[in-house]
């Protein structure tokens, strides 16, 4: 029953490209490609991400984190404000 629940409520699927050894990653309701031609592994990577924006509308991916901080050490002493 629980299972039912979860996978109802997850449009997300990712089907084998046919004539390829890659997968697509669709969204079942409204057909929306997000991944054309990705490995098993990316696929799977991509459905985990998908379902996290999901249900936490505040997740944020590691990245996005320390890009912030790399753009402000990239300031010379010149350039920096006072």
């Amino acid at each position: 029953m629980y299972l039912y629940i979860i996978y109802k409520y997850m449009p997300y699927r990712s089907r084998k490209v046919r004539g390829k050894s890659c997968y697509r990653v669709t969204n079942k309701d409204n057909k929306k490609v997000f991944a054309k031609c990705a490995t098993k592994e990316n696929a799977k990577k991509q459905l985990k991400l998908l379902r996290a924006i999901q249900f936490n509308k505040n997740f944020k991916p590691n990245g996005s984190r320390s890009r912030s901080r790399s753009r402000s050490r990239s300031r010379t002493r010149k350039n920096r404000l006072n």
